[in-house]
C-alpha cells in the first residue's frame, strides 16, 4: 500500500489531501486486511439500523469528497440496506471505473440518475458482500493503489465508477482534477431550524448553544473557512432580549458569531419565505415590527436622564435604554441586503420587487431557475433581470449536494454526495471561464459539524479553487438574465392569507393597550417564523403548527371581554349598576362600555370608558365598572346590550345582554307610605301629649277642690 508523500512543494491544499487519504487508506486497508464485510463507520456518525422501507437500497461512494488526485489511493466503500423482511444475498462485487471521462454536465446528471447504457471500464477492486439480513445493513469496503494501472497517469476529467453484481447495482464518480482556476463563493445558512413561536426561548438556546447543540456545530463547521453566512437575525434577537438572563452559552455564542470574520448577510426574520409572501399578494414581504414584548432584562448600560433638573440634581438617576429592533436583529457587519426564497419559488416579478423595496437588495436564485440553466447548464453568480434587478446565482446541482452531505447520517451518503458535488464544480470550473461562482449548502436538513464542515471543504480545498467573500461577487461584472418563473405551493399562499387576516385582527384589538406594539410585534414575530423555509418538507407538522397559531390568535382576541352579567330587580329610580371586565392579558387594557337599554323606562349612561388592571401569574383579573341608570315611574323587563371597544372604537369581545326588572315607582309608593306613617305618628303624639295635659290639668283642679 502506498500512500502520498507531502513533499516541500505541495500546497496546504494538496497536505491536507494527502493526510486524508492517508487516513482514509489506512482505514480500509484494516478493513480489508481482516475480511471485514461491514461499511468502515465514521466515530461521530455510526450507520443507523434500517426501516422496514419495502426497499433495498444500495450506496457506492469514493470516501472523502471523489477526488483522486496523482499519486492519490482510491478508497470506495458500499452499503446495502435491506429494508425488506427478506435476507439479499448479494455475495462478491467488483468495482469498476470508467476508462472513458464523462463528457459534460448533462452526461453526468445523466450517468448519476441511471440513465444511459453502462460504459466501458475496468475492474479495479473486489469485495465479498454475502448475505445482508432482513432490515439490516451490510456492505463493503475497496482499495485501488495509487500505482495501480487504472489510476497511474488518468487523464484529467470525472469518470463513472460503479459496481458489478447479480442482485445489486450502484453509481457514483471520482474526479481527476485538471487545477483549471474558479473564484467561488460558498453560502452557509445560520438557522435555527422550524419554530412555532415567535423568539427561540430560554431553554431552546441552552439546548441549541450547547456544545453538542445545533447551533454550535453550526460555527464549529464554519469557523476558519471564508464561507459566506446567511444568518437568521431571529437567533441574535433572541439572546439580545434575554439580556443577562439568557443562558451563559448563548451570549458566549453570540459574541463567538459577531467575532467571526466571514462575510454575511441577513435572512428574513425566521428565514421567512418571501416568495410565498408576494405570491399570496402582499406588495413587499412581513417585516419584524416591535420584539418589546420579549424584553426581559436587557443587559445594556444605563444612560443618565438628560432632564436639566437631573443633571443639577446631586441624585444621579439613571435608566436603563432598552435596545431597539435594529440593534436587537443586528448579525454583524453585512455586506450586502440579500434575500434567499426557497428553490423553485423565484419570479422575475417577485426578484423585482424584493429589489424595489430595497434598494440594491439582491436575490438568491437557483441556477435551473434561469432560462440558461434550466437544463443544468452552468451560469455564473452575478446577474441582473431585464428591469436591472439583481441577482446572485447558485448552482443548484452543487448546493443539492453539499446539503445532502452537510445533514448526512453516514459516512457513505456523505462521500457519496461529495464526490456528486466535486463532479459537478469541475465542469462548473470549466464553463464558467473565470467568471466566479456560488454555491450554497442547501437549507433543509439537520447539519452536523462534521458533515457541514466537509460539504464546506470540499469546495474551498477543491485544486484550482480560489473562495470568494460575498464582496467578490456583488461587484462582478452583471449579465443580465431571463429567469425561469418557479411555483409556489397554493396551500402556503392561503396560509399568508389566513395569517395576515389574523395579524389585521390583533392589530385592531391591540388599540386596547398604551402600546399595541406588546401584540402586534409579537404576531408578527410568530407568522415570520412559521413561514420560514425550515417548514417546507414538513407539511403535516407545519399545518399543525398553523391551527395551534390560530387558535391562539382567537384565545388572544377573547383574552378580555365582559363577564357575563346575571338578571338585576331595580327597585329604585336611580343608582349605579355594577358590571365585570375580564382581562386574561399580562397588560392593563384601555375599553369603553357600552350601554343601551331596549325601553325608554331605563336612562343608562351610554359611554364608560374603563382601565382593566392586568392578570397576574397566568391569572385573569375582573375589574368592576359602574354604570349610571336612571328609571322612569313605569315599571316592566328591560334589556340592556353591553358592548366593548377600544378607545379607537374597535369591537373587544362579544356583547353581553343583562335583563332589568324595573321597579322604580315601589319608591313613590314607599314614600307615600312614609309620610302617611309619619304623619299617623305625629299626629298620635299630638293626641297623647293633649290627652296628658289634660289628665295634669284635671289633677290639679282635683287637688284644689279637695284644699278649699
Amino acid at each position: 500500500m502506498t500512500v502520498p508523500f507531502a513533499h516541500a512543494g505541495m500546497t496546504a491544499t494538496r497536505r491536507r489531501r494527502g493526510v486524508l487519504a492517508m487516513a482514509l487508506s489506512t482505514v480500509v486497508g484494516f478493513v480489508l486486511l481482516f475480511g471485514a464485510t461491514a461499511v468502515p463507520a465514521s466515530a461521530e456518525t455510526p450507520t443507523p439500523t434500517p426501516t422496514a422501507s419495502g426497499t433495498v437500497t444500495v450506496t457506492l461512494a469514493p470516501l472523502g469528497d471523489g477526488e483522486v488526485a496523482s499519486g492519490d489511493t482510491l478508497p470506495a466503500t458500499l452499503t446495502v440496506d435491506n429494508g425488506t423482511s427478506s435476507a439479499v444475498t448479494v455475495g462478491a462485487v467488483g468495482l469498476v471505473l470508467g476508462d472513458q471521462a464523462i463528457t459534460d454536465r448533462a452526461a453526468l446528471q445523466s450517468w448519476l440518475d441511471g440513465d444511459g447504457t453502462t460504459p466501458a471500464g475496468t475492474t479495479v477492486a473486489t469485495s465479498d458482500v454475502g448475505t445482508v439480513e432482513a432490515r439490516a445493513s451490510g456492505g463493503g469496503s475497496f482499495l485501488v493503489a495509487a500505482e495501480d494501472a487504472a489510476l497511474t497517469g488518468r487523464a484529467a476529467g470525472v469518470y463513472p465508477l460503479w459496481i458489478t453484481s447479480d442482485s445489486i447495482s450502484a453509481r457514483s464518480v471520482i474526479v481527476v482534477p485538471d487545477g483549471t482556476a474558479a473564484t467561488v463563493g460558498v453560502v452557509v445558512p445560520i438557522t435555527a431550524g422550524a419554530l412555532e413561536t415567535g423568539l427561540l426561548t430560554a431553554d431552546e438556546l441552552s439546548t441549541l448553544t450547547a456544545e453538542d447543540g445545533s447551533l454550535t456545530q453550526q460555527l464549529d463547521a464554519v469557523e476558519g473557512t471564508n464561507a459566506i453566512l446567511a444568518v437568521d437575525p431571529a437567533i441574535a434577537a433572541a439572546i439580545r432580549v434575554l439580556g443577562t438572563s439568557a443562558p451563559t452559552t448563548a451570549r458566549a455564542w453570540l459574541t463567538r458569531l459577531e467575532q467571526l470574520p466571514n462575510s454575511r448577510f441577513a435572512l428574513q426574520f425566521g428565514d421567512a419565505d418571501v416568495t410565498t409572501q408576494l405570491a399570496a399578494g402582499l406588495s413587499t414581504p412581513i417585516s419584524p415590527t416591535s420584539l418589546v414584548s420579549y424584553i426581559d432584562d436587557v443587559d445594556l448600560p444605563a444612560e443618565p436622564d438628560p432632564s436639566p433638573s437631573a443633571s443639577e440634581s446631586s441624585d444621579s438617576s439613571s435608566t436603563t435604554t432598552v435596545p431597539d429592533l435594529t440593534t436587537l436583529l443586528d448579525v454583524g457587519e453585512t455586506s450586502a441586503t440579500a434575500f434567499w426564497p426557497p428553490a423553485g419559488s423565484t419570479s422575475t416579478a417577485a426578484v423585482d420587487t424584493l429589489a424595489q423595496d430595497s434598494a440594491g437588495a439582491l436575490t438568491l436564485v437557483a441556477s435551473t431557475a434561469v432560462a440558461s440553466g434550466a437544463e443544468g447548464a452552468t451560469v455564473s453568480a452575478r446577474g441582473q433581470t431585464t428591469a436591472g434587478s439583481g441577482v446572485l446565482v447558485y448552482d443548484a446541482a452543487i448546493s443539492t449536494a453539499l446539503g445532502t452531505a452537510a445533514s448526512a447520517a453516514d459516512l457513505v451518503t456523505r462521500s457519496a454526495a461529495l464526490a456528486t458535488a466535486s463532479a459537478f464544480l469541475s465542469f462548473a470550473a470549466a464553463d464558467a471561464g473565470g467568471a466566479p461562482l456560488l454555491v450554497t449548502v442547501e437549507r433543509g436538513g439537520t447539519f452536523t459539524e462534521t458533515g457541514l464542515r466537509a460539504a464546506i471543504t470540499a469546495i474551498t480545498d477543491t485544486t484550482g479553487v480560489s473562495i470568494t467573500a460575498l464582496d467578490g461577487l456583488t461587484t462582478a461584472s452583471s449579465t443580465e438574465l431571463a429567469l425561469v418563473d418557479g411555483t409556489v405551493d397554493a396551500s402556503r399562499t392561503s396560509a399568508v392569507s389566513s395569517l395576515t387576516t389574523g395579524a389585521d385582527r390583533i392589530a385592531a384589538f391591540a388599540t386596547i393597550l398604551d402600546d399595541p406594539a406588546l401584540l402586534t410585534g409579537a404576531e408578527n414575530a410568530e407568522i415570520l417564523q412559521l413561514l420560514g423555509s425550515a417548514w417546507i418538507g414538513q407539511n403535516d407538522a407545519w399545518q399543525a403548527a398553523l391551527s395551534s397559531h390560530s387558535t391562539q390568535t382567537q384565545d388572544t382576541l377573547d383574552s378580555v371581554s365582559i363577564v357575563q352579567p346575571t338578571s338585576i330587580n331595580l327597585l329604585t329610580a336611580g343608582t349605579n349598576l355594577k358590571f365585570w371586565i375580564h382581562n386574561a392579558l399580562p397588560y392593563p387594557v384601555n375599553v369603553v362600555l357600552l350601554a343601551a337599554p331596549d325601553d325608554l323606562r331605563l336612562t343608562v349612561e351610554r359611554a364608560t370608558e374603563v382601565t382593566a388592571v392586568a392578570g397576574e401569574s397566568d391569572a385573569a383579573s375582573n375589574t368592576p365598572v359602574e354604570v349610571p341608570v336612571l328609571a322612569r315611574i313605569a315599571n316592566g323587563e328591560v334589556s340592556i346590550t353591553l358592548a366593548l371597544r377600544s378607545p379607537t372604537m374597535e369591537p373587544i369581545g362579544a356583547d353581553q345582554v343583562v335583563e332589568v326588572n324595573v321597579r322604580a315607582d315601589w319608591e313613590n309608593v314607599g314614600l307615600a307610605l312614609l309620610a302617611v306613617l309619619i304623619g299617623g305618628f305625629v299626629t298620635l303624639g299630638v293626641i297623647r301629649t293633649v290627652r296628658h295635659r289634660r289628665r295634669i290639668a284635671r289633677a290639679r283642679e282635683a287637688e284644689g277642690e279637695d284644699g278649699s
